[in-house]
């Protein structure tokens, strides 16, 4: 099944330019994403989503919000693949308030009949926060607690390698390099109940040798099916850095609506 969805972006906040800053954090939340993007397949196939955005805004100055996210999966009783390809902008002539890019790779074994061993590489670029480059490379097991026709619910720790170079540059940290191990442990539940999806995740992320370094950060999506082909989404991010990048940014929240369209 190839689904292609075009959404048009809603934020929720008294100061719009604060809002478009807060997208670009939306890249730090590191592997949260990659769980919302899981299509739900029982056949042993190539599945493929293709998600595009776009908005305008003309008040006082000019805004343009583009994102684009290409995904493809293949999933067998045995083998599980997953790559992911993401790209932000939000900005005016003037300056730009995100612009990520963003590829995972993310591939698994079945151990067992509820037990998965996953592996995962993923690059990542983001100026406006302070990233010139991040590379995470990872693997542990995933676990499925429970599934049947309506719900399903998984739990999964990782332990990753994180290669990070800063650009900040207000306290001289420009082109400073770390290397840290860090633990991501997440709990995923998805309920799909026609005409009705819900997916949520939460992801803990501290470093193993510094537990007060830590990633707290949770997204949650609904999707509304309004007929056969086209559906309503909404969807709550939320983030929390203990040590960010740079300091004076370590959290937010965003809320997006839009349509989906699959064929």
């Amino acid at each position: 099944m190839q689904v292609f969805s075009i959404k048009w972006l809603f934020h929720i906040s008294v100061l719009p330019v604060v809002v478009l800053i807060f997208i670009s954090f939306l890249s730090n939340a590191q592997v949260v994403n990659i769980e919302q993007t899981r299509m739900v397949s029982d056949s042993n196939a190539w599945t493929g989503k293709m998600d595009a955005t776009y908005q305008y805004q003309d008040f006082q100055e000019v805004l343009t919000n583009a994102s684009f996210r290409l995904v493809t999966q293949f999933k067998s009783k045995k083998y599980f693949l997953l790559g992911l390809c993401e790209y932000s902008y939000s900005g005016s002539p003037q300056i730009d308030y995100a612009n990520n890019l963003m590829m995972h790779l993310r591939y698994g074994i079945r151990l067992r009949k509820n037990t998965r061993l996953e592996f995962f590489h993923q690059g990542q670029r983001n100026p406006v926060i302070e990233i010139d480059w991040r590379f995470l490379h990872g693997v542990g097991p995933r676990f499925r607690i429970f599934a049947d026709s309506v719900w399903r619910f998984h739990v999964g720790t990782v332990a990753m390698h994180e290669t990070e170079r800063a650009l900040f540059q207000a306290f001289e940290t420009k082109g400073l390099q770390r290397q840290e191990w860090r633990s991501s442990t997440y709990i995923n539940v998805q309920i799909l109940k026609n005409p009705v999806e819900f997916s949520g995740t939460v992801y803990y992320q501290p470093l193993f040798q510094f537990l007060s370094d830590y990633r707290f950060s949770g997204q949650y999506s609904i999707s509304v099916k309004v007929s056969r082909r086209l559906s309503l989404n909404l969807e709550w991010t939320h983030y929390y850095d203990s040590k960010p990048p740079n300091p004076i940014l370590n959290r937010f929240r965003t809320f997006t609506m839009g349509l989906g369209y699959a064929f």
